[in-house]
């Protein structure tokens, strides 16, 4: 036996290096497909997630553009009221037959809340996006903060148009109720209080106009950026005041802080949380 070894080791050498061979083959090809085969998951995977992004993006243009319609119809109509009621006083005082204004409380009612709730369903979206735009928080608050800075200017000037514009009566009121009912002239007070009620409702939409810019923006440069080279800049307002939301670290808790605890929403957010939360405990 141990002749016939001797005698054909060339041989037998050659077949263990080749089956040697044939293993280390199989074993690299086996790597090379569980390679390949995590590839081709990652790959899926950044695929599925640049899909998602893309949808959200998609769903998010939609809801802007119901916010920005539906936010610039109601702040003209509104800031078209003084200059309505200006010209028609000075039509009497010239003797000059003009129609009553057209404008009323209850159009302008109706376009505040049609504001009022785009920009409601486009927060309440905000909450299924947060996995894959976590400062998406950022917005949220801002426009939480100037929707509830419009909302109570709304109602200001809500109250005062009621006064100042005409009315238009019942469809069943009697034939002698004049059709509109007019409304008292108005003093040079009461107009100068209105042009500042006004001016504080247009500054509120404006703030929500200029937010949901900056989301736009940030939504292209966060969601699309792994589609896309370009970068879009931020907004750059002529005035260092305003406020303009932008999700780099520092900046983003800047101006957290600010909209918790400097403006009017921040402050009754913070009481109706430590009232929830004595609430609680107590129970």
């Amino acid at each position: 036996m141990w002749d016939w070894v001797q005698s054909n080791s060339v041989d037998l050498f050659g077949h263990l290096l080749t089956l040697i061979g044939i293993i280390v083959g199989a074993v690299v090809l086996v790597r090379q497909i569980g390679r390949q085969h995590r590839s081709s998951l990652e790959l899926q995977k950044r695929n599925a997630q640049e899909a998602l992004k893309v949808e959200i993006y998609e769903t998010l243009t939609l809801r802007l553009r119901d916010v920005t319609r539906t936010n610039v119809t109601a702040m003209i109509y509104a800031v078209n009221v003084p200059s309505r009621i200006e010209v028609f006083q000075n039509s009497i005082k010239k003797n000059i037959p003009l129609p009553f204004p057209r404008e009323r409380a209850i159009e302008f009612s109706h376009l505040h809340s049609a504001a009022n709730d785009a920009l409601i369903a486009l927060i309440q979206e905000f909450e299924a996006w947060s996995i894959v735009f976590p400062e998406i928080e950022l917005f949220q608050t801002a426009l939480n903060s100037a929707n509830h800075d419009a909302r109570n200017a709304s109602n200001e000037l809500f109250n005062r148009f009621i006064i100042l514009l005409p009315t238009d009566p019942p469809h069943d009121a009697p034939p002698e109720t004049p059709r509109p009912i007019p409304a008292s002239p108005v003093s040079a007070d009461q107009f100068s209080e209105l042009e500042r009620l006004v001016e504080e409702y247009r500054r509120a939409m404006d703030d929500i106009g200029c937010y949901v810019i900056d989301l736009q923006i940030e939504a292209q440069n966060k969601l699309l950026s792994g589609l896309f080279e370009h970068w879009v800049p931020r907004r750059k307002p002529l005035d260092s005041r305003f406020k303009v939301l932008s999700t780099e670290p520092v900046e983003m808790e800047r101006l957290m802080s600010y909209f918790l605890n400097e403006t009017s929403w921040g402050k009754e957010y913070k009481k109706y949380e430590a009232m929830h939360s004595k609430s609680a405990f107590s129970e």
